[in-house]
């Protein structure tokens, strides 16, 4: 996948679900055919926080506004480390950018 762009929609795949286990966030691959229970993501604060936010599809500039409000962070760093978490969560399957169908 080529970087994400500001004005792409994103959303969670199917093939996750998030669960809170004590003070950890982790991806679950859904089970049946084809799951990989070895897949298992754990995810920090800020990737949790970006996964409740793709509860219905976003915007990848919607999801960096969410993330600069509730970290007090730089935009230019929220863009940069929200770009970074979307390339791995849609290469991990777990979310899924816009034209794309999994």
């Amino acid at each position: 996948m080529r970087r994400p762009r500001p004005g792409q929609v994103f959303s969670r795949s199917t093939r996750l679900v998030g669960r809170r286990i004590g003070d950890r966030y982790v991806l679950v691959p859904v089970v049946g055919e084809g799951a990989d229970l070895d897949s298992v993501l754990d995810l920090d604060r800020v990737a949790a926080f970006v996964w409740d936010e793709l509860q219905e599809p976003r915007t990848g500039a919607a999801i960096v506004d969410a993330i600069v409000e509730r970290f007090e962070v730089e935009r230019e760093r929220a863009e940069g480390d929200l770009a970074f978490l979307l390339e791995r969560l849609v290469a991990a399957n777990a979310v899924v950018a816009a034209g794309e169908r999994r």
